[in-house]
């Protein structure tokens, strides 16, 4: 028999014994219409989207969307189809769009339909996605901008270009375009995106995000910074002057990205950029710790002498020590070697010792053991001099000369690990990839290293599963390591492909975690490289 449909239709299938369909849409249907509040509405669209939400339903819930008045309703039934992710509900939420949005009832509406067409996924929303760019609300422009990323629509382009290149715009929302037109990847945008890395509004800088847009824009993108780099893009030197954007700025942030891009055309230019013709030592060490930067990215052994003769020279700044040994050590050329093990001998700072010892240690063999013991001999004395001295005012000499004596004779012990690893493996690619799960760090940093560079396909997946390291340094040189390897060898990035999406779900995991912070900006860019094939 057919159940009756009074009102307190609950109460009366209670009192006749016939159990509701619960799969049944027009069950809902009676149960959302008939609510007697807007309450018990929106608490019967959330019993079926928690328990009963099927396909089956959706035509039903496309048609109340449209029958409903309340714009808080409709925002409830809006997250709903959004979560089933179905192109049939695209018209309809379309339709449901304020453009004039008149309370906050209505913006909150406006906002949950950018949000579910997004989650929809489907290119024939990217219009109405772009529709909702024009209303005014800032967070449903920011749900529309995700979604047209997320698309990578470039039927996006034009609005989003214009939203970043607006100074008028909230700084948040600015950035939000940027990082969209990264993802649709439209090289019409390069030329914003080029001049937003030199922007500041509000104290808020946009390079992250731009810089960022450019290394997912490839090719383009270093067409358009070769001419910065070199100063020919008379221009956008023009635009920065008028803009006060000082030029050694535009070389040094365009230094960084054409190194993330490894593009050898800026080889030449970055190599003269290590001794800038500039008689300000900040602007100096500046562009110097850049362009070393840069060239340790593109492994660049044309620059290995001129940045060994950077090291060694006294006058150097420590901030450009520590690039110029980063850099050699990418490059992974040791030819500098013998010249570092020198200057380590001779150098009276600490901070510039340190960094040496990392550069030796990254690229000796088991031939630089002795030399590097001698260099070494004395650290106890020259920390206690040196805490008497230039150093006083290090923080290792606060609990006094023997304290900093004692860590750094520790830090000197934790270098030459990797030369006695060097001993053990000679070179050979298998043994390193071992020393991947050493108890030390710094073995571990230097075992990375030595496996991306050997063009071993077979080791590929060794690298791989470690790209969650929890030592900052060893995890950074996992990932260019892993970067190297699917550069040189075709196998190893066919392998790659199937962790995509591992990268991926990583990188959303360890969003905001200050510890990754840094490294994890490389992260994203090998992410982008994967993908990019």
């Amino acid at each position: 028999m057919r159940c009756l449909k009074p009102v307190g239709l609950a109460l009366v299938l209670s009192l006749s014994g016939c159990k509701p369909d619960l799969t049944s849409p027009e069950y809902w249907e009676k149960r959302i219409e008939g609510a007697k509040s807007k309450k018990e509405k929106k608490a019967a669209i959330e019993a079926l989207r928690a328990k009963h939400m099927s396909p089956a339903m959706l035509p039903m819930l496309n048609a109340r969307l449209s029958a409903e008045k309340s714009a808080d309703v409709k925002a409830d039934l809006a997250r709903v189809l959004g979560e089933a992710k179905s192109e049939a509900s695209i018209e309809a939420l379309t339709e449901a769009i304020v453009l004039t949005p008149a309370d906050t009832d209505e913006k909150a509406l406006d906002k949950e339909i950018a949000n579910a067409l997004g989650n929809i996924g489907s290119p024939k929303a990217a219009q109405t996605l772009v529709k909702l760019l024009g209303v005014k609300d800032n967070y449903t422009v920011l749900a529309a901008i995700d979604g047209l990323g997320d698309l990578k629509a470039k039927e996006g382009f034009e609005a989003l270009n214009a939203i970043a290149s607006d100074d008028t715009i909230e700084t948040f929302i600015t950035k939000k375009a940027i990082i969209a037109l990264g993802n649709i990847g439209d090289p019409r945008a390069v030329p914003t995106l080029v001049k937003a890395m030199f922007k500041e509004r509000k104290s808020v800088s946009f390079y992250l995000e731009s810089s960022f847009a450019l290394y997912q824009l490839g090719t383009p993108a270093a067409d358009a910074l070769l001419p910065v780099l070199d100063r020919s893009d008379a221009e956008l030197y023009a635009w920065a002057e008028k803009n006060n954007v000082k030029d050694f700025a535009l070389q040094a942030k365009s230094a960084q990205v054409l190194g993330d891009l490894m593009d050898m055309r800026a080889e030449k230019t970055l190599i003269a950029m290590l001794n800038p013709k500039t008689e300000f030592d900040d602007v100096r060490a500046i562009l110097s710790g850049r362009a070393a930067d840069a060239l340790g990215r593109m492994r660049s052994k044309n620059a290995v002498k001129p940045m060994v003769a950077l090291v060694t020279d006294p006058k150097t700044d420590a901030s450009v020590v520590r690039e110029c040994i980063y850099a050699l050590v990418r490059v992974g050329n040791a030819e500098g070697v013998p010249a570092l093990i020198t200057f380590l001998g001779k150098s009276s700072n600490w901070d510039a010792r340190d960094e040496i010892m990392r550069g030796i240690t990254m690229l000796g063999t088991e031939k630089d053991v002795a030399a590097f013991d001698k260099a070494t001999a004395d650290e106890g004395k020259k920390t206690a001099e040196g805490c008497k001295g230039d150093d006083e005012g290090h923080p290792d000499c606060k609990n006094g000369p023997e304290a900093a004596a004692t860590r750094h004779l520790a830090r000197v012990k934790e270098h030459r690990a990797r030369l006695e690893a060097a001993m053990e493996c000679k070179g050979e690619a298998a043994c390193w990839g071992k020393k991947l799960d050493d108890k030390s760090d710094a073995v571990r940093e230097r075992a990375a290293a030595e496996v991306g560079r050997s063009n071993d396909a077979a080791l590929a997946a060794e690298l791989f599963r470690r790209l969650k390291e929890q030592n900052v340094d060893a995890r950074l040189s996992i990932i260019q390591a892993t970067n190297w390897l699917i550069n040189d060898n075709a196998d190893a990035m066919k392998a790659a492909k199937a962790i995509a999406a591992d990268l991926e779900k990583q990188l959303r995991d360890e969003k905001g975690k200050t510890d990754f912070a840094k490294t994890n900006e490389d992260l994203r860019r090998l992410y982008v490289r994967i993908l990019r094939g």
